[in-house]
């Protein structure tokens, strides 16, 4: 697992726009994994604190996120049968990505966070 502070708040050429093309972006930068666009599904949803399991996000970085916050997911199963979830969080207002956690077969196994 990774965790880098005061990084640029988004990994896609400055752009604020996170969507499938991101998804596959990160997909192949972190994992070397060359995913289909149509293999790729989205949804986003805005919860309390209380609403997120600290296996997703532990609460010491969640301390740090806005309450209550913006999730979007990604979610893409590779030809193995393998999980693979993408979870942001970003202001909704200026849309900067504030954290990123990556989760395969439902495990954590990365994650960025991009506030103090």
């Amino acid at each position: 697992m990774f965790h880098l502070k005061n990084k640029g708040t988004s990994n896609n050429e400055g752009n604020s726009v996170y969507d499938e093309r991101w998804f596959i972006d990160r997909m192949k930068k972190l994992f070397q994994m060359i995913v289909p666009r149509e293999n790729v599904s989205y949804e986003a949803h805005r919860f309390t604190h209380e609403d997120i399991d600290d296996s997703l996000i532990p609460v010491e970085h969640l301390k740090q996120l806005p309450n209550p916050l913006l999730l979007q997911s990604y979610l893409y199963v590779d030809q193995k049968d393998k999980q693979w979830i993408a979870g942001i969080v970003i202001e909704e207002n200026t849309r900067i990505l504030l954290y990123e956690i990556w989760l395969k077969d439902g495990k954590a196994i990365a994650y960025e966070i991009y506030v103090d």
